[in-house]
């Protein structure tokens, strides 16, 4: 179990994220070509690599491993892992039209030999930080959609599901104007 928050937001909205985490400390990871790269300027942040790991350092050490593919990750329920938070933006495919969800997402803490190590206080308030800017930026939004019912009573029949949703202004206009969904 972990803590998170789902949203849909691009690249430029997912910039004053990257920079709160920058302002708090942290080290932004990326990986690149099965390699890791580290940074601490906004630069590392590119529109082609939607995924990112925010590391804070005073949480403890950060241990990347080898896959067995010869890949470096981290991150996992793990002691990397608990110093870790995972951040993206969501995916933009104009061709079909959606979407795709992102998130922030920490863990709770992991087990070590039995004993359960919970996650650092330092990396709660950064995660808490950057959800309050996550708010901004995509506010909390109500959408309807329409979905075709697979319940007996209303078998076929279109129905409307209510939902809210964390939604930057660009990519809702995306959605109530050009129809995107989001997955």
């Amino acid at each position: 179990m972990g803590k998170q928050i789902n949203y849909w937001l691009g690249y430029e909205d997912f910039l004053p994220i990257a920079q709160a985490a920058l302002d708090s400390g942290c080290i932004i990871i990326k990986s690149v070509g099965g390699k890791l790269v580290y940074g601490n300027t906004l630069d590392i942040v590119t529109k082609d690599k939607q995924y990112y790991y925010f590391y804070v350092p005073e949480a403890g050490e950060l241990i990347s491993r080898q896959l067995p593919s010869g890949d470096e990750c981290i991150g996992g329920y793990d002691s990397s892992g608990n110093v870790v938070i995972e951040a993206n933006f969501s995916y933009r495919n104009d061709d079909k039209k959606w979407l795709s969800r992102s998130r922030l997402y920490v863990i709770s803490g992991y087990y070590n030999d039995g004993a359960y190590i919970s996650r650092p206080e330092s990396v709660t308030k950064v995660y808490n930080k950057l959800v309050r800017v996550v708010k901004k930026i995509a506010p909390y939004t109500e959408l309807t959609d329409t979905y075709i019912s697979t319940r007996d009573e209303d078998y076929l029949q279109e129905k409307e599901w209510k939902h809210k949703e964390y939604i930057s202004p660009e990519f809702l206009e995306l959605k109530l104007s050009q129809n995107y969904s989001l997955r």
